[in-house]
């Protein structure tokens, strides 16, 4: 059998820095804060080849301290940080919250082609805003002592190669299936139809592989003692949560309701982490405040948030904290679609928002299964992030297998593709019992068991466990006027 071998296209942001590459000193510049909010000079959605200057007409200066593996530290108070996945990292100190890109350049060279640098001791022009949301402004910043450190990937790398834009026909897929089904123990794959005339570069727009894999340059040794040491905790704290919940749990059915709405085709759109964040939003809205409530707006965020990428691809935790800083809009305001821009009007007068956007877990690289089981049980279905191995896209029922993926000690781990985690369970095959998650997906109900997929729980497999995020929503003190001016 032949190789799938993915092509990579750009997406989101071409830039990887890591937690132990952001501790330290640093100093940031201020804008004055304002009752209304900001773009800080990015587009609606964010651009890669529009980033605004680092410069601000009138600023403040600002320190604090990063320290391992979650603490900020300032004159004033303390308060934690996060990563947020390899694009950047987010904190709140002193009653007040930040978010900033890590800093990137794109730099050409003698012969056209393009290198992203990133420079992990430096932000883009980020967002800050009060701990009662009343006042806003725009930072960056820059970490104090040795020069920046930065990580190096060619951008001719990732453009798609001519034989993965050529159409698969149905033999090929078939060919592909059989080998899979041969050797595959605890679930079953299919040719899917809709496949068959696109070529893999069409196809991985769906699954969302989209980025090279980065070797960093000039890296600092990661602290894997105290990781693994992390780790280790985490793997009890884990194993004493899952003793206490019930083998089964699935909130298509709670007490005879189902929370979530319907499966859908995200189409040929990266949109799958807008998606499930707003899919998440819509179900823990009917699961805490009104169980007929009509979903949440998957397009208001996709086209108008500056903190993702449309799509061109994005991350679940910035769509809730867009969707907090801003608010909620009904779906019947802004329709799902592909093609579109931020020009949205609404006769409804929307009055909740997102809060409390966190990582299972309590930052970036600290989730572990038990944790998620007790957030999913507690407040409702969540997005997680997986890396879609060759066969993923070929799922048809079972429990899928990859493999484990560990963690690095420094709590990343590659992921392309969010889906949304609605339930668990527990599975006999081979006289072996098998533990799993349930997963719903976007691509469609013809996909896998109904648009939906059952995959190992319990060793991080396809990085499942490596990335869960989540949010609340609460009432708008704001009275619709940031989603209202937003508009408008």
């Amino acid at each position: 059998m032949k190789v799938i071998l993915f092509s990579l296209a750009l997406a989101d942001l071409p830039v990887h820095c890591l937690r132990h590459q952001v501790v330290g000193d640093w100093t940031f510049q201020l804008s004055p804060p304002s009752a209304t909010r900001s773009s800080c000079g990015h587009l609606k959605p964010d651009t890669q080849d529009h980033q605004p200057p680092l410069q601000l007409d009138d600023s403040t200066e600002f320190s604090v301290r990063f320290h391992e593996p979650n603490l900020v530290s300032s004159g004033k108070g303390s308060g934690t940080f996060s990563m947020v996945y390899d694009e950047g990292f987010e904190f709140t100190v002193d009653d007040k919250s930040f978010f900033a890109f890590s800093k990137f350049d794109l730099v050409p060279d003698v012969l056209g082609r393009t290198s992203n640098v990133s420079k992990c001791g430096e932000t883009q022009v980020g967002w800050y805003s009060t701990a009662d949301r009343s006042s806003f402004g725009c930072f960056f910043g820059r970490r104090a002592g040795q020069p920046a450190l930065v990580s190096v990937v060619r951008r001719d790398r990732l453009v798609a190669r001519v034989r993965d834009e050529e159409p698969l026909g149905l033999e090929e897929h078939q060919r592909r299936v059989a080998s899979i089904n041969a050797r595959a123990k605890t679930w079953t794959a299919q040719a899917y139809d809709r496949y068959v005339g696109l070529s893999l570069t069409q196809m991985n727009t769906r699954a969302g592989l989209r980025r090279a894999r980065v070797h960093p340059h000039g890296e600092e040794p990661t602290p894997a003692r105290r990781g693994f040491l992390a780790l280790a905790e985490a793997s009890t704290r884990s194993k004493e949560l899952e003793a206490a919940l019930p083998t089964e749990f699935d909130w298509r059915n709670v007490n005879g309701t189902n929370y979530l709405e319907p499966v859908m085709d995200q189409g040929d759109c990266g949109s799958c982490y807008a998606v499930s964040t707003m899919r998440m939003l819509s179900a823990r809205h009917k699961i805490k405040n009104d169980k007929d409530a009509e979903p949440w707006s998957i397009s208001f965020p996709l086209h108008c948030s500056e903190y993702n990428q449309g799509c061109n691809g994005g991350y679940g935790v910035l769509v809730a904290r867009w969707s907090q800083d801003v608010g909620l809009l009904p779906a019947k305001c802004a329709r799902y679609a592909t093609q579109g821009q931020c020009s949205y009007s609404c006769a409804d007068k929307p009055a909740y928002r997102a809060d409390g956007h966190r990582y299972v877990g309590g930052y970036y690289g600290r989730s572990n299964a038990g944790e998620m089981m007790k957030e999913l049980r507690d407040n409702g279905p969540f997005v997680v992030g997986v890396e879609p191995a060759n066969d993923f896209m070929y799922y048809n029922s079972g429990v899928y297998k990859s493999g484990p993926q560990p963690h690095s000690a420094d709590g990343w781990q590659r992921v392309d593709h969010a889906v949304l985690l609605v339930g668990w369970g527990q599975e006999v095959i081979s006289g072996e019992p098998v533990k799993y998650w349930t997963i719903q997906n976007s691509w469609d109900r013809s996909w896998g068991e109904e648009g939906y997929m059952r995959i190992a729980r319990g060793d991080n497999d396809s990085g499942i466990e490596s990335i869960p995020e989540a949010a609340d929503v609460v009432r708008d003190e704001a009275a619709t006027s940031r989603v209202q001016s937003f508009l408008f």
